[in-house]
């Protein structure tokens, strides 16, 4: 047998920090010891994130408001309000900033265990571990690709050489409290790079049982098109976007209109989340309390921002996606995506942990990664026929004559005449809507620099009493690394 005894908390001496003596009770990993490839696969389970991004992503985003203090049935959460604020908060429970950090890294370092395994062992003898080996090496790009996209400074070819980036770890920790060094964006990138080509050439979707909770063919192509989409490598986006599905994403898109229409509220929930759904890439088991609180937070989309955002459209019908009134407030508004499954850690004492099912990579983002690639190497008629697909999956009464996005009509909705311009609009505008609470807006206000401002309201008359304004080159734009990372060697964020 061959024994690789790894602490499983890459970067995370935090947690030694905040309960040493508990901690060090217990053998880090309970599957320290490998010795089968059925090792290697309980192992990978953990190299998937289980934080939610979610809460930091939308609630720093353009798509919310204050609902104000005193309005009803209202969730006041500290971390919903401090990322309103742009507010370092050090907090560690589920869904703050160091929650995500924290869970990427214990991610990564079982990618990094698997492989360390796997690459000790002989030629000959790694043969049946090598599609894992693979999965291995996507979930550690993944995960470093989400830790450089929240915490540091949005990849740009004039700057990315020079701009901090965040610490690629290869290697399991042997050590209480290494250091490491962030290197830069440039650095890190090269490095998911080289991980998400290596891995996909290993990776088989016969490996899994339930394909739709790793990394199979299609869900590392989808990985893949976001990854060149913020290094803006525009034919690398179309390239693997081609390959996403062999049948091409018309009977893979979310049937909103048809199927989807039929389905109760709580049928909704469950199909937006299945592994059943071919929209669905990439599912993720999340420890978050997101699902209890999306609709009800105090900093979250009101009727007034719902009705702006799912207001006219560049097709002329009215696109087919579902929400709802919370409770009696008709400010606490949700989509029907996502509903909380609860974790018992103790059904006597009636505690344990929120959960969530999370689409990671899903059709419609790929499709539209390709529709914005297009635009950007001017093959705009390909970009408005990938609209007019998504289209027809979402106009009531979906008719090719009257809702088809065409460049005339793009033009004329948002009065501007240049083709890239407006039909980038448009993208992000339904790209916008379709994903609407599930955080991905903010990665666009990262790619194309948008400006975002919050106005903080008081608890008694609604007025505005603070205006917070975040420009592209806002250092608050960078989620904070925790506190305790510094003890590592890890330069912070400038603040």
């Amino acid at each position: 047998m061959k024994k690789i005894t790894k602490y499983i908390g890459a970067i995370l001496s935090i947690l030694l920090l905040s309960a040493c003596s508990k901690y060090l009770d217990v053998n880090p990993d309970m599957r320290a010891e490998l010795s089968s490839v059925d090792d290697i696969k309980a192992l990978l389970v953990t190299a998937y994130p289980s934080g939610c991004y979610a809460t930091m992503t939308e609630t720093a985003s353009d798509n919310v408001e204050d609902k104000g203090a005193g309005a009803e049935g209202i969730a006041n959460r500290i971390e919903n309000e401090s990322i309103f604020k742009f507010e370092d908060n050090n907090g560690t429970d589920q869904d703050y900033p160091n929650f995500y950090w924290n869970n990427a890294y214990t991610a990564i370092a079982a990618a990094n265990t698997a492989l360390h395994y796997i690459d000790g062992l002989s030629k000959s003898q790694q043969t049946p571990y090598l599609p894992y080996k693979g999965e291995a090496l996507l979930c550690r790009a993944y995960a470093h690709f989400m830790l450089v996209a929240l915490y540091a400074k949005t990849y740009n070819p004039a700057t990315a050489a020079t701009d901090i980036g965040v610490p690629y770890v290869t290697e399991p920790e042997t050590t209480v409290q290494p250091n490491y060094s962030r290197g830069t964006v440039a650095s890190v990138y090269e490095k998911i790079e080289q991980d998400l080509t290596e891995g996909l050439s290993l990776i088989s979707d016969d490996a899994y049982t339930v394909p739709k909770y790793h990394f199979t063919k299609g869900a590392a192509h989808a990985f893949a098109t976001r990854f060149y989409l913020f290094k803006q490598e525009y034919q690398q986006v179309i390239d693997h976007a081609n390959l996403v599905y062999t049948d091409g994403f018309g009977p893979n898109l979310r049937p909103w209109r048809t199927e989807y229409n039929q389905l109760s509220l709580d049928q909704l929930f469950l199909r937006y989340t299945s592994s059943n759904d071919k929209a669905n890439l990439l599912l993720l088991d999340n420890t978050t309390w997101y699902a209890r609180y999306y609709r009800t937070y105090r900093f979250g989309v009101t009727y007034s921002k719902i009705s702006r955002i799912y207001g006219s459209n560049v097709t002329g019908g009215t696109l087919n996606l579902g929400w709802y009134y919370y409770g009696g407030n008709t400010d606490n508004i949700g989509t029907t995506k996502f509903d909380e499954y609860f974790v018992y850690s103790s059904i006597a004492d009636n505690i344990g942990q929120g959960h969530l099912m999370w689409p990671a990579l899903t059709a419609e983002e790929a499709l539209f990664n390709r529709a914005e690639a297009n635009v950007a190497l001017g093959n705009t008629n390909a970009a408005l026929t990938d609209l007019t697909l998504f289209a027809s999956k979402r106009v009531s009464g979906y008719n090719a004559s009257q809702h088809a996005v065409t460049l005339t009509k793009v033009q004329s909705f948002y009065d501007i005449q240049d083709p890239k311009e407006s039909v980038t609009q448009a993208i992000l505008d339904l790209k916008r809507y379709e994903f609407l609470q599930e955080g991905m807006r903010w990665f666009d206000i990262l790619r194309h620099g948008l400006t975002v401002t919050h106005e903080v309201l008081d608890g008694v008359n609604g007025n505005v009493v603070e205006t917070i304004t975040v420009a592209s080159d806002d250092p608050r734009r960078q989620f904070q690394l925790p506190e305790e990372a510094a003890l590592a060697g890890i330069e912070l964020n400038p603040r």
